[in-house]
């Protein structure tokens, strides 16, 4: 176990769980919302002046759609908390399983990445490159948990 220093800790896992059902809620809720909830909006509803400067930071700008910024900060922070904490019986065999199921998560997300480049183009690529963002953290949770799961299994009929 040489290489969990930079693991964090196992309760962050829970929390994270916790994080990623929260955003499946904001999602549902900014749908159902028809995407209507800039910075913008925020202030008039609090009976402040709209922002007109362009001086502020994008997450302040003036048409900036607060609610889908805060969906995308928690779903990172909610995959890595999933993603890179410890297990509770953490062992060379888990180890070992993380560093694969990482790579194989390159892997994967590179070759819908080269589908992707050879088969959308315009404003279409870039909302596939926003999902790009989450994809690689989202694919290695699957596919590590995934592998835990069958090698249990298999460890559970061999006995």
């Amino acid at each position: 176990m040489k290489n969990t220093k930079f693991l964090l800790p196992s309760n962050y896992k829970k929390a994270g769980w916790w994080i990623l059902g929260i955003t499946l809620a904001l999602i549902v809720v900014y749908f159902s919302m028809d995407g209507d909830l800039s910075i913008n909006y925020l202030r008039e509803l609090f009976g402040m002046e709209p922002l007109e400067s362009k001086a502020y930071f994008s997450l302040f700008g003036p048409n900036s759609d607060l609610l889908m910024t805060l969906i995308a900060i928690l779903l990172i922070v909610g995959g890595i908390f999933i993603g890179f904490s410890r297990n509770r019986e953490d062992d060379e065999f888990i180890e070992q399983l993380r560093y694969e199921s990482l790579i194989l998560s390159l892997y994967i997300n590179s070759g819908l990445m080269l589908l992707c480049l050879i088969f959308v183009w315009g404003f279409d690529f870039l909302t596939v490159m926003q999902f790009n963002v989450f994809s690689t953290l989202y694919v290695f949770i699957i596919c590590f948990y995934l592998r835990l799961y069958f090698n249990k299994r298999s460890l559970r009929h061999e006995k």
